[in-house]
């Protein structure tokens, strides 16, 4: 990703894209809080040319994704609106822009607003350091809340110019002093005397999880280190793939190298791995990425195999307790999943090593060649449970996508019933998720993707 400034008066084209991204933001702010009386969403053309604001937008692959746009005076920044494509959600453009304005602001402090019940947003801000200010109801019935943020340090004129060449995925980034004191205390001191003298590079958090994941550089080498909470389990499943299962994939350059970790501190540190996102690139289409990818994945998954009497059991318990949690599924469809489930038959499962998170925003590709990120959900499981994320998003959109994926992978693992179950077990964990972090675009899948394996059986 490349974040640079951007002129729209003389750029139509650009101005065009991003209308439509802004659209297209502000169409799931409108959605989250119920209320489509925001006015960036109703902006023709000529008004967003002619707003006076500054603009930086965040590109990949040339492609305008997210933008953020600001005035300024002496004392204040003023954010006044962070618009991002919703099909790159939650992999940090957002983060990075307002982290590139809050870098310039220097003796200045920043200021910025949203909708009150804009929870993703709401979270971004304040993982970011803004302070809540107060609430206006801007029109009757729409509340906004405000934020503001202290001034930051500004760059020394040796760190900007070093800027560009500390991150080949982002554009001017902070050189923020205190960086990891949102870190535990135990976290820091361990992380200081793994890595001392590190510097933020950039901090990739998606503000939906309490899992931090930053990008730092020491002694001239990039790492990635993530540091989760007490409660959180993604960590201790992501140090044992690493000790135990991603040597397929590490030994061919296709996967970031573990340098420390510490399940206990609920923290790792691994290699920096060089590439962009698959998702949200022209990557994203190819069908040789998903060659790749199935590939990838046989890897995985051929390295050893357990038989499992009590796989099946567990799921249905898990995903009654789904719809046990607060959620927004409609009461009719909650009674016919009850039912099924506990009609459901409980066969013993073959369990290899899967990702459990299969799909394109957690594959990089660096000069034609795709790599994996992101082990937080690897486990045992039936091998097809990898399958499930792919299927309901990009074969279904494209089943060229599918026929190459099993070109690399091989025979297709999917026996019917239990593929079935499958999908109604994502679907509902989906919905619910979605539902409980605020994320009103994820949680519009879960919904369908539970409509449509319904209709189907």
């Amino acid at each position: 990703m490349e974040i640079r400034e951007i002129a729209l008066g003389g750029d139509e084209s650009l101005a065009r894209a991003l209308l439509a991204v802004q659209h297209a933001a502000y169409a799931v702010e409108a959605a989250i809080i119920g209320d489509d009386r925001i006015p960036p969403l109703h902006e023709t053309l000529d008004e967003v040319r002619a707003a006076p604001l500054r603009w930086l937008g965040a590109f990949q692959e040339h492609r305008l994704i997210a933008a953020i746009g600001w005035s300024q005076d002496d004392s204040v920044v003023d954010i006044d609106r962070l618009v991002v494509d919703p099909a790159v959600h939650r992999r940090g453009a957002g983060r990075a822009l307002v982290g590139a304005v809050l870098a310039s602001a220097g003796h200045r402090r920043a200021v910025v607003a949203t909708g009150r019940d804009n929870r993703p947003a709401r979270r971004l801000y304040e993982g970011l350091g803004f302070v809540r200010t107060g609430e206006v109801e801007v029109i009757p019935g729409l509340w906004i809340t405000q934020y503001a943020h202290p001034p930051t340090t500004a760059l020394s004129a040796k760190d900007s110019a070093g800027a560009s060449d500390r991150a080949d995925r982002t554009g001017p980034l902070p050189a923020v002093s205190g960086w990891d004191e949102a870190l535990a205390p135990r976290q820091r001191a361990l992380l200081r005397r793994w890595l001392p003298g590190a510097t933020l590079v950039r901090d990739h958090s998606w503000g939906l999880v309490a899992t931090r994941v930053i990008e730092v550089s020491c002694a001239g080498s990039r790492f990635i280190v993530k540091a989760g909470a007490a409660e959180d389990r993604h960590i201790e499943r992501e140090l044992h793939a690493h000790r135990n299962w991603l040597r397929p994939w590490t030994d061919r350059g296709r996967a970031p190298m573990l340098v420390h970790g510490s399940a206990e501190d609920q923290l790792l540190v691994t290699r920096y791995l060089p590439g962009v996102l698959v998702l949200g690139t022209g990557h994203a289409d190819q069908p040789d990425t998903y060659r790749q990818a199935g590939d990838l994945l046989a890897l995985l998954h051929a390295q050893s195999a357990v038989v499992d009497d009590d796989y099946e059991r567990r799921e249905n318990e898990r995903s009654l307790a789904w719809l046990d949690r607060p959620h927004r599924i409609a009461a009719g469809t909650v009674a016919r999943l009850r039912a099924e489930i506990a009609d459901w038959p409980t066969p013993p499962s073959t369990l290899v090593p899967t990702h459990g998170d299969w799909q394109p925003r957690n594959w990089l590709v660096h000069d034609g060649v795709v790599s994996i990120i992101d082990f937080g959900r690897a486990a045992l499981r039936p091998a097809f449970t990898d399958f499930a994320r792919l299927a309901v998003q990009d074969f279904r959109r494209d089943p060229r996508l599918e026929a190459a994926f099993l070109d690399g992978y091989g025979a297709d693992p999917r026996e019917a019933d239990a593929w079935y179950r499958t999908l109604v077990r994502a679907a509902i964990g989906t919905a619910a998720w979605a539902h409980q972090v605020g994320d009103e675009s994820f949680e519009a899948q879960g919904h369908r993707m539970l409509a449509e394996v319904l209709a189907a059986a």
